[in-house]
């Protein structure tokens, strides 16, 4: 790729035209997921040290979970599952985007007692709904995430009804996390860059080819 810009030459009336050009490995590549991955394992990682996997199931949801998803987590124990739900843009990200990061948290209990569901049981680990609940709101909201700097906080909480799926003897309830502010980061790029140092100009001018100029950026005058 090859980039132009230029100045007006004031002797000649023509315009001055700087070619600069760019290897290909000056330029980012951001399929390892950069800021999204680093958000998702850093929700993992909270609610690893939310809900203790001693006692706890953890999984991550596919983007489209089928009935027969829902009822292999049902068949085991208490299941903390979560999902990413996107990426919406601020609404004055123009040039540089940053926006929310979306992420759903599912809670799913088993007891054999529909009061156990919502207030749980003195054993080890059985907590009910509402207890998962106060300990996923009460240890989400407002933390840091690790890796970026940015804090998530638990938007919504709904406990939802008539599902078909879900058995009688289990409880499920949702809680959306979002994370606010969330940009692409390209500082990460900057020690990849081998010719990043220097700044090699050619100019054109009056339809010649003029000697190249190489700049050494961080050279002491």
């Amino acid at each position: 790729m090859v980039a132009r810009s230029g100045a007006s030459d004031l002797n000649s009336g023509e315009r001055a035209v700087v070619v600069r050009q760019f290897s290909d490995d000056q330029y980012p590549n951001y399929l390892d997921g950069n800021v999204l991955k680093t958000a998702f394992v850093g929700v993992m990682q909270k609610l690893t040290e939310a809900f203790s996997e001693d006692g706890y199931e953890h999984r991550v949801l596919p983007p489209s979970p089928k009935e027969t998803t829902w009822k292999r987590l049902q068949a085991g124990k208490t299941c903390v599952a979560m999902t990413f739900g996107g990426w919406i843009p601020d609404d004055k990200s123009a040039q540089t985007f940053r926006g929310t990061l979306i992420f759903s948290v599912f809670l799913l209990v088993k007891h054999g007692d529909v009061k156990n569901l919502w207030l749980g049981t003195t054993e080890r680990w059985g907590f009910g709904t509402l207890g998962l609940i106060a300990q996923a709101v009460g240890y989400l909201h407002g933390v840091d995430v690790p890796g970026l700097d940015a804090t998530m906080r638990v938007t919504r909480q709904t406990c939802p009804s008539g599902i078909d799926w879900l058995d009688e003897k289990c409880a499920l309830a949702e809680l959306e996390i979002q994370i606010e502010g969330v940009g692409l980061e390209t500082e990460i790029f900057t020690d990849k860059l081998p010719d990043f140092l220097r700044l090699a100009e050619i100019w054109t001018q009056d339809n010649q080819t003029q000697p190249q100029t190489i700049l050494n950026v961080r050279e002491a005058p």
